[in-house]
């Protein structure tokens, strides 16, 4: 082993997360203070054509709130909200079984690890409740969503015809629980 590369065991990539910016993502349960919030959040991610009758407002955050089997997940940046990922999780099925619903991060905050790190923490947490497998839909106009899964070990399941509406079709992504190829595994140098 190199010198110095013992150091380097165990220790955490952030990716993302440039030499000059430290800060830590926080990933904690959602709460009822963070509503006003998720909806602006769901505005900003959402507001496109193929997306048009799927997106989330209080009611439906409410309801995930106070649903036993969601498991409902933000993230926050220096105590502000930073996107969030939910979904149920089915223990009564066998094999237990997972599914994302939705999962949003602000545009200013993409691609500095923050929604890396939401799908890493839900893998995980639905893995030790028994999960083998992960899905989640998204539309094959959403690129940098389906990059953005696919970099993540998703793989496309089938197509789903007019999921998002009559000519507006949709993808069934699935990925093992199992987080061995996760980014934001360890890494050495």
């Amino acid at each position: 082993m190199p010198a110095g590369a013992a150091a380097w065991q165990g220790v955490k990539e952030n990716p993302g997360i440039g030499a000059e910016d430290h800060r830590a993502v926080e990933i904690r349960p959602a709460q009822a203070r963070d509503i006003d919030g998720l909806v602006i959040v769901e505005q900003q991610c959402f507001n496109v054509y193929y997306y048009a009758f799927y997106t989330l407002d209080r009611r439906d955050f409410e309801y995930y709130l106070q649903d036993a089997d969601t498991l409902f997940l933000v993230a926050t940046l220096d105590g502000r909200l930073a996107g969030y990922v939910l979904g149920p999780v089915e223990t009564w099925r066998e094999p237990p079984a997972a599914h994302i619903d939705s999962i949003a991060v602000p545009p200013e905050r993409q691609r500095a690890g923050i929604g890396s790190h939401l799908l890493h923490a839900f893998r995980q947490q639905v893995c030790e409740r028994g999960s083998e497998i992960v899905t989640l839909e998204v539309a094959p106009a959403n690129e940098i969503g389906l990059a953005f899964f696919t970099k993540h070990g998703f793989r496309k399941v089938h197509r789903l015809r007019n999921y998002y509406g009559k000519g507006l079709h949709g993808l069934l992504m699935a990925a093992p629980c199992d987080l061995g190829h996760s980014e934001t595994d360890t890494k050495q140098p």
